[in-house]
């Protein structure tokens, strides 16, 4: 009865900092990506570990806000311009002919016209509304921060926690162990860099097909193709039909070129690129994946759909050693056995 309390707080415990069990777990994985990195620029340097791990922590923090601030300027700068032609677009809208019996019967551009006139009165109403996001907005600011603190620390960390779990095992096991992080570390390391590869490749031809075609914020609409084709498989359609919603708001000839060019690189992303890649970086079946993005969207949401993936080629990368070993010792056993049966029979025949 006490063993089952225990356990049952334990749970509880463990439910109610789940939150900050995501926040380490999303750490954890950005330090193992980064810690390649990180031990070739400390031999660079001279084994100063601590300067290369804040060299690394800075550049990415450097990246995510190049990123963000190229992906929302464009985005704040168009919602400006559309707030001061509202008035403007509501009257080109009543001259439209679709429209004009809709507004005669329903005062619906009227409708509009008054709401898009007097929308600065009505925002203290809305300040609850507007409060609520700006919290939003500070609250995943502060949790991205604590993120890449908690990196940076566990990056300094990893080769002590090396060390003392090492020392508690006898000296094959540590050395195996030893092998096996290697591995597991190789394993996430590639996968990032093969699923930043594959986004770079969707986010520039988008891009680049976009500001050939004349399609405003080719950039920004690029940088948003290439951030939601890095969520497992379904990141790549939304981004697809978010450049595909952009173009057409440019002209119909530009939307389905665009329609075109998506579906075509899909395809070849999907049969060309993505096997080529994640088969150099990392060795699971497309059962295993389908498998194990849904097991961790259903879990974590997008974060588990992102780190099913590599967790998944880490867990197949730790079993496949177990065999190994475990065939090792079969295949020496049954050598043993094989050598006893010889020098038995060798020594029955020299006796007779």
């Amino acid at each position: 009865m006490l063993t089952a309390t225990a356990f049952l707080m334990v749970i509880y415990v463990f439910w109610q900092v789940r939150e900050i069990g995501q926040l380490v777990l999303i750490a954890a994985f950005l330090a193992l990506a980064l810690n390649p990195l990180v031990t070739v620029i400390e031999r660079k340097i001279g084994n100063h570990r601590g300067v290369a791990a804040v060299i690394v922590v800075l550049g990415l923090i450097i990246f995510l806000l190049a990123f963000l601030s190229a992906l929302l300027t464009p985005l704040y700068e168009e919602t400006r311009s559309f707030a001061t032609r509202a008035p403007a677009l509501i009257d080109e809208l009543r001259n439209w002919g679709p429209f004009h019996d809709l507004d005669a019967r329903y005062n619906v551009i009227q409708r509009l016209s008054d709401g898009a006139s007097e929308y600065s009165n009505r925002l203290p109403a809305q300040a609850g509304s507007l409060l609520g996001v700006a919290t939003a907005v500070v609250t995943g600011f502060g949790k991205s921060l604590t993120v890449l603190f908690m990196t940076l620390f566990l990056l300094l960390e990893i080769p002590r926690f090396l060390r003392t779990i090492t020392e508690l095992m006898r000296p094959g096991h540590a050395d195996r162990s030893l092998e096996v992080f290697d591995q597991v570390n190789g394993t996430i390391a590639r996968w990032t860099a093969g699923v930043l590869f594959i986004a770079a490749i969707a986010g520039t031809l988008t891009g680049v097909t976009a500001w050939i075609l004349g399609v405003p914020f080719a950039l920004a609409l690029g940088l948003l193709v290439a951030m939601l084709d890095i969520i497992p498989l379904v990141g790549a359609t939304i981004g697809s039909t978010v450049a595909v919603l952009v173009a057409l708001t440019t002209s119909l000839t530009a939307g389905i070129i665009m329609l075109v060019l998506a579906v075509v690189y899909q395809f070849i992303e999907n049969h060309i690129i993505q096997p080529v890649v994640m088969r150099k970086s990392i060795d699971v079946s497309p059962f295993i994946v389908v498998v194990s993005v849904l097991v961790g969207a259903s879990l974590l949401g997008i974060i588990g759909a992102l780190l099913a993936i590599p967790v998944a080629g880490s867990v197949q990368v730790v079993l496949r050693r177990i065999l190994d070993v475990r065939r090792q010792r079969i295949a020496a056993e049954r050598q043993l056995i094989l050598d006893l049966e010889g020098g038995s029979g060798t020594t029955v025949g020299d006796s007779s």
